[in-house]
């Protein structure tokens, strides 16, 4: 029995000491991150100066304003977020593409220990998204906005005239709920009609405007062709199960051998139907 005692007393005084360390590395610990948090603190690394470069339609100030606001106060009430060795680069790099949709990148660099610059990419307006589907066929467009080469909507598009962009109607997803801001196009929906438009452009001529229909069925009106003058106004009906290559081949094709040259049309062409393998089908004006 005395033995045991003894084992259960050494053993109190054993946890007794390592409580004893453990409470004076905490209280060293706390000392530390104190002493550190002031340190922070000097003037000597506060930051003074943020520059702004890459900025065109983003306002230089409005980007420069958010940065400061994120530099404001301490991180664990103790260090300083101003510190130019601690400030925060990345929560400066999501709020700035958070606020700015136009912004495709952003990057923060420590120039020296009072300078911080901020670089920012934008995004370049590729197309104008009209609306999910096209209703009039008007000469001004004055609610449209402006697409990236993604599909990714952002930027209200000022008052255009019809052919400054091409236009790109279709329902849009992930968009706010009040505005098409941030909104996005059907991904592989977009890079299909976006090659297709290219091709054309390249091969046949100028597209106007691009419907992006239920089943994944598209529509192109031609602005305007000069080695198919006539193609002016005409729909391009297709779907994407047509492989692009093979598709802008048949339309030449077609093209060739329906309207030989020197021939006048007896009639307006409406649109080219593609939608049908290799059939191909022309709709013309009845009167």
């Amino acid at each position: 029995m005395e033995r045991f005692t003894t084992i259960v007393e050494r053993t109190r005084a054993q946890f007794g000491e390592w409580s004893l360390y453990v409470i004076a590395i905490i209280i060293l610990l706390f000392i530390f991150f104190i002493a550190g948090g002031g340190i922070s603190q000097n003037h000597r690394w506060e930051i003074e100066t943020v520059r702004v470069k890459g900025a065109n339609a983003v306002s230089e100030d409005a980007i420069r304003e958010k940065v400061v606001e994120k530099l404001q106060g301490n991180y664990f009430f103790v260090y300083a977020r101003k510190n130019s060795n601690l400030y925060p680069r990345k929560e400066i790099q999501e709020v700035l593409l958070d606020t700015f949709p136009r912004l495709v990148s952003v990057e923060t660099f420590r120039i020296d220990a009072h300078t911080v610059t901020v670089n920012v990419s934008e995004r370049k307006p590729h197309d104008i998204w009209c609306g999910n589907e096209f209703k009039n066929d008007k000469a001004i467009l004055d609610n449209c906005w402006f697409l990236d080469t993604t599909g990714f909507v952002f930027d209200r598009a000022p008052t255009f005239s019809s052919g400054v962009y091409q236009e790109v109607y279709g329902k849009l997803a992930q968009k706010d709920e009040q505005t098409p801001l941030r909104g996005m196009l059907p991904a592989d929906l977009f890079s299909y009609t976006d090659t297709l438009s290219q091709m054309l452009r390249s091969e046949v001529g100028e597209p106007l405007r691009v419907e992006i229909k239920e089943d994944k069925q598209f529509e192109i009106t031609m602005r305007l062709s000069t080695a198919y003058p006539f193609l002016s106004g005409v729909i391009i009906r297709c779907k994407d199960e047509n492989d692009l290559v093979t598709l802008v081949k048949n339309l030449r094709a077609a093209i060739a051998a329906q309207f030989p040259e020197n021939v006048a049309l007896r009639k307006k062409l409406l649109y080219i139907d593609m939608r049908f393998g290799n059939k191909i089908f022309f709709g013309f004006e009845n009167s």
